[in-house]
């Protein structure tokens, strides 16, 4: 569950009283657990989180406060999993088993999160340059100029959000001040790049930026009572709170948090880090595996990838080296993108050939439709080559492209980009479980970075099948992100584990991907960042083939890719360990039934 992530998500549930369980209604018993957890997130969530309560201070992050905090939470993960493990499974059907099984992991992993010296480090962490919320936010404001609000009470939630928002980021600075006195403190790195993020929005609010988006597209169909209330209250709230907020931020980050910020790279250079890091290592595979073994399996991987790419380059009439070849790639114009227009319309062009040819994968279709937009100027320049934004069968999900510094984003890697991040890879897997009704709101939004992830990787490789990946160049972009991928195994450890410097890792990357050296850079940060989601890609890949070789090898020519593709998204997404289980029984399956 990742405590730097959910450090919100409190359940309150269990203090409410258990309710003995019926082995009758063994069904009925998991249905309101479920229940009952998500209202404690909710109800607890507010209580304690500024940004969506209405308190008026942040006494609950003192250092006090956190104690009391995660004293709860532990308390609360114990009851939860008494209550779960008290249900009779041998009464429960089969999707409510998978429910059930899902859930218990989930559990146990936020249980390995509030381990004692864990979760208060984690706690001591709650910005990055790459998801923290004083950017996030100001993405989420960009949306709702997108997105305009419809109602009075619309912007009535949107200013006292802002004004709980201005409280969270209060609350984040008592508790970066609380990681300087423990030495649990950002990279040098990160923080420069923070203090870039946030001074533009500390520098004020004009009235065509980012805050004052919703304010310009407010809908003639308010009425004007409405609209002469709705309009000061607003701009207050920005210009009143919200921006002085990022300019309290930017001056902390400036003057006290930079001064203290480390010079190491990895957790491993911080009290703490190496216990946090192995388990996010376990958080983000979902499977036990050790760094030293994820190091050296990325290695091995980057050697096959880079068998087959001198093949590859063969195939294009190229003679030099393999690193002349890629230097080719990174600078020849052939490989630009004219202009961002270019850009748009070539990813529209790859999503049309892969939806065209879908139906030869897989049964699924999802209702939400797929469209492109650009990131944000704010957010593009640390943010990666393209991510995904979900729908919901109403509402289309977005790929959001970056065409910051537009030359280095090359052409011949846009098959595999889209297919990772639209159709068949986060588009379908998201949507498809988002909009299945049949499953538990945890299954169709939430779902382990493993499953989801490697989906998005698996799904490059499914080229062929789509009529893509023919082009020599296209395929070698294909190889290059897998090379990506390995990479990443490598560099996560590397910095994490073994103690590498930003500098070595930028220098691994560039050698053996066609990623140009800001790229290179970014991606680094990013693991910097985030320590282990690197991790969850290759892995979860990895899973995905395992699981149709063995398919393939258990059915012979009974094998149907579309009907084992409907099979492993149709339930949503879940740990590696649950989902080899839940594909051996369909194996099984479809051998009685054959």
């Amino acid at each position: 569950m990742r405590f730097v992530k959910f450090a919100s998500v409190v359940l309150l549930a269990a203090f409410a009283g258990i309710t003995p369980l019926r082995a009758a209604d063994a069904g009925g018993d998991l249905t309101r657990l479920l229940r009952d957890y998500r209202e404690g997130i909710r109800t607890l969530s507010a209580a304690i989180d500024p940004e969506r309560g209405d308190k008026n201070s942040t006494d609950a992050y003192n250092a006090a406060g956190i104690a009391k905090y995660l004293t709860a939470r532990r308390q609360l993960n114990q009851n939860l999993s008494g209550r779960l493990l008290a249900i009779p499974t041998e009464r429960l059907s089969p999707s409510d088993l998978l429910s059930y099984e899902i859930f218990r992991w989930d559990l146990e992993d936020e249980g390995a999160e509030l381990a004692p010296g864990v979760a208060e480090r984690f706690w001591l962490l709650p910005l990055n340059q790459f998801d923290g919320r004083h950017l996030s936010f100001a993405r989420e404001m960009q949306y709702r100029t997108d997105t305009p609000l419809d109602e009075a009470k619309d912007y009535d939630r949107a200013i006292t959000r802002m004004i709980g928002f201005t409280r969270w980021l209060d609350s984040a600075i008592v508790r970066m001040r609380a990681g300087i006195a423990e030495g649990v403190v950002q990279p040098r790195i990160i923080v420069e790049r923070m203090i870039a993020e946030t001074e533009p929005f500390a520098a004020g609010a004009p009235d065509d930026g980012v805050f004052m988006g919703p304010l310009r597209k407010m809908p003639e169909s308010l009425a004007e009572e409405d609209r002469a209330r709705i309009a000061p209250a607003y701009r207050e709230a920005v210009d009143g709170a919200l921006v002085p907020a990022y300019r309290r931020l930017a001056d902390f980050l400036k003057n006290e948090y930079l001064p203290a910020s480390r010079s190491s790279a990895g957790l491993s250079g911080m009290p703490g880090g190496r216990q946090m890091y192995l388990y996010l290592v376990k958080d983000e595979t979902t499977e036990e595996m050790k760094p030293e073994a994820i190091h050296a399996f990325g290695l091995s991987e980057i050697k096959r990838i880079e068998a087959a790419m001198e093949i590859v380059k063969k195939e294009t009439g190229f003679t030099g080296s393999l690193d002349a070849f890629r230097q080719f790639l990174r600078t020849d114009p052939r490989f630009k993108f004219k202009d961002s227009d270019a850009m748009m319309a070539e990813f529209n062009r790859v999503r049309d050939a892969a939806e065209m040819r879908l139906s030869s994968v897989i049964s699924l279709k999802p209702r939400s439709k797929l469209t492109f937009r650009f990131l944000e100027d704010f957010a593009a320049p640390y943010r990666p080559a393209a991510e995904y934004r979900g729908g919901n069968g109403s509402r289309a999900g977005i790929v959001y492209l970056n065409n910051f510094d537009l030359p280095s984003r090359l052409t011949f890697t846009s098959e595999a980009l889209q297919m990772h991040e639209g159709l068949p890879g986060h588009h379908l897997q998201v949507a498809l479980a988002a909009e299945n009704r049949s499953l538990p709101r945890f299954r169709r939004f939430g779902g382990e970075t493993a499953f989801t992830e490697g989906w998005g990787l698996y799904a490059e490789s499914l080229g062929p099948e789509l009529g893509l990946l023919t082009d020599p160049y296209q395929k070698f972009g294909a190889l290059s992100f897998d090379a990506w991928r390995s990479a990443r195994l490598v560099i996560d450890t590397g910095i994490h584990w073994m103690g590498w410097s930003r500098e070595r890792a930028i220098q691994f990357l560039v050698a053996h991907t066609t990623l140009s050296q800001g790229e290179a850079s970014e991606e680094v940060e990013r693991y910097i960042a985030i320590p282990g989601q690197a991790l969850a890609y290759k892995i979860g890949e990895q899973k995905f083939l395992s699981l149709r070789a063995r398919a393939k090898q258990a059915l012979g020519d009974k094998f149907d890719l579309k009907r084992f593709h409907d099979a492993v998204l149709k339930d949503g997404a879940m740990p590696l360990p649950i989902l080899d289980a839940k594909m051996q029984r369909w194996i099984e399956q479809e051998k009685s039934a054959s």
